[in-house]
């Protein structure tokens, strides 16, 4: 027994020595914070497992806590995927390589660099998936490119309050176990296509200060690669929202090809 009790002792001594150092923790930063993480993704890559980056930074939203912290929890406890998040533009540049999916919510001026700017459009044309989620649905005009090609639009301004959402496409794989309607609390976000916008709506908020509806989950048809846009998402009573959590999930699993 003692010499059993060594030996795992032993091994335990060892797996502690080389486990990569903890992180931060998201929540507990400050919410435009935009400092590294440390996160990595496992290596070697795990089988059958989605590599998903999750990048956020800004004002009006509590990024580290909500976009980043709560979405991470919400993929990994789906299964089957190795999630890693930074509100870090260098971080964001370093593990993008290494990604299979990105799912993108920032608003802070670090990602309209042209660094920024061209790692996503290679990480497009690779064929490599990305989810753009509230924030990052908004008009970001000065970064060149983005919003014509990533969002087919811009969110110019928005109302707050409990709304209705409907599902307009049923035999979308976005929407599987999602409510034909759900309530939420959350911004209603006031999205505008672009003249060029080639997209397919499948679902939409209900109206807000006008008769017309607003699209709040699209796919956008990409000459390269999946890509889905969705409005939602501003705090906790919307990620902690069942629905949100299914279209996320439904969104990752989707830009991913599987």
């Amino acid at each position: 027994m003692k010499t059993n009790l060594s030996k795992i002792s032993r091994l335990a001594l060892c797996a502690f020595a080389l486990a990569p150092a903890l992180s931060q923790p998201l929540a507990a930063q400050s919410p435009e914070s935009t400092e590294p993480m440390g996160q990595k993704f496992a290596n070697p890559k795990l089988a059958k497992t989605l590599r998903v980056l999750l990048v956020g930074s800004g004002s009006s939203h509590d990024f580290p806590k909500y976009f980043l912290g709560s979405d991470e929890v919400t993929l990994k406890a789906a299964g089957g995927m190795d999630v890693a998040a930074t509100p870090n533009l260098e971080e964001a540049l370093a593990l993008l390589p290494e990604a299979d999916v990105l799912v993108f919510s920032g608003n802070h001026d670090q990602y309209g660099k042209e660094e920024f700017q061209k790692a996503l459009n290679d990480f497009a044309d690779k064929r490599k998936g990305l989810v753009f989620l509230h924030a990052a649905t908004w008009d970001h005009s000065a970064w060149k490119g983005y919003n014509d090609r990533f969002i087919n639009g811009k969110t110019p301004n928005h109302g707050k309050g409990d709304f209705e959402v409907t599902v307009k496409d049923t035999k979308s794989p976005l929407m599987k176990g999602v409510p034909a309607t759900f309530k939420i609390y959350d911004e209603n976000y006031h999205f505008e296509p672009g003249p060029k916008a080639k997209y397919d709506i499948c679902a939409e908020n209900a109206p807000d200060g006008g008769p017309d509806p607003h699209a709040s989950v699209w796919t956008v048809k990409d000459r390269k690669t999946r890509i889905v846009c969705i409005t939602l998402g501003h705090d906790d009573k919307a990620h902690d929202n069942p629905a949100y959590k299914a279209i996320l999930t439904n969104s990752v699993n989707w830009v991913a090809g599987r």
